[in-house]
């Protein structure tokens, strides 16, 4: 086998549970008959990238672009062939990554985008971090496909910052609180689900079945891109 055509690089550690996650998703997915037909990855761990959320929103000046765009070039020259970026709010400089390398990064708006409307939704609740909110890649995203955006109320997001920033700092959230978020934000929105639109906000176990995992789009993406089927 031609590892160079087969290996998976994941811009990880934003945020570091995250990132396992996804990986534990992607493995979870693959049905083998032995060990060696599991799918290479190569993961990039680096949670020192500058918060991309602050940033976003003027509320600091450092800017992670070039952090991000140091991880991607780092994953190309080990030999990856794809990368995937298992970060929403990252998605805010998709393109200016995209330019530093020559291989493809898999876009995790537009897959999750495409899977809501391969689902014949037309209105979501986007739970996401506020980066990713003013950012509008999110809401750029399903546009394309017709389909309404809505975002929780003020105190709600404050609520779902509170649960992002506790997750990335190693402490034990109740996945309660995410079920009560999901289902308070679509029934006062109105929309048909919940887009769990940030990737740590998808390592909580919920029972709430009217939503979307973003990082199960992810690795079914990832797997396709390499004809594994999921």
């Amino acid at each position: 086998m031609d590892i160079s055509n087969k290996l998976l690089g994941v811009m990880g550690g934003m945020g570091t549970q995250a990132t396992a996650c996804f990986y534990e998703k992607l493995h979870a997915m693959q049905t083998v008959t032995k060990e060696q037909d599991y799918l290479d990855v190569l993961v990039y761990s680096m949670p020192s990238i500058p918060d991309r959320t602050t940033f976003i929103t003027g509320k600091s000046d450092e800017n992670p672009l070039k952090h991000l765009i140091h991880a991607a070039e780092t994953l190309e020259k080990a030999g990856s062939s794809c990368i995937a970026l298992p970060c929403a709010t990252s998605h805010f400089f998709y393109n200016e990554i995209c330019n530093s390398v020559n291989i493809p990064i898999l876009h995790l708006l537009e897959e999750t985008a495409k899977y809501v409307h391969n689902q014949n939704i037309k209105k979501i609740c986007l739970l996401a971090t506020t980066g990713t909110i003013k950012g509008r890649a999110f809401s750029s995203a399903f546009e394309k496909y017709n389909i309404e955006t809505a975002i929780p109320s003020d105190n709600i997001q404050t609520e779902i910052m509170n649960i992002i920033y506790d997750i990335k700092k190693g402490l034990i959230v109740s996945p309660e609180k995410l079920n009560k978020i999901i289902e308070e934000a679509s029934q006062n929105t109105e929309a048909a689900v919940a887009v769990l639109g940030c990737t740590e906000l998808c390592i909580l176990p919920h029972t709430n079945f009217n939503s979307i995992n973003i990082l199960d789009v992810l690795a079914k993406a990832a797997l396709k891109h390499f004809s594994i089927n999921a």
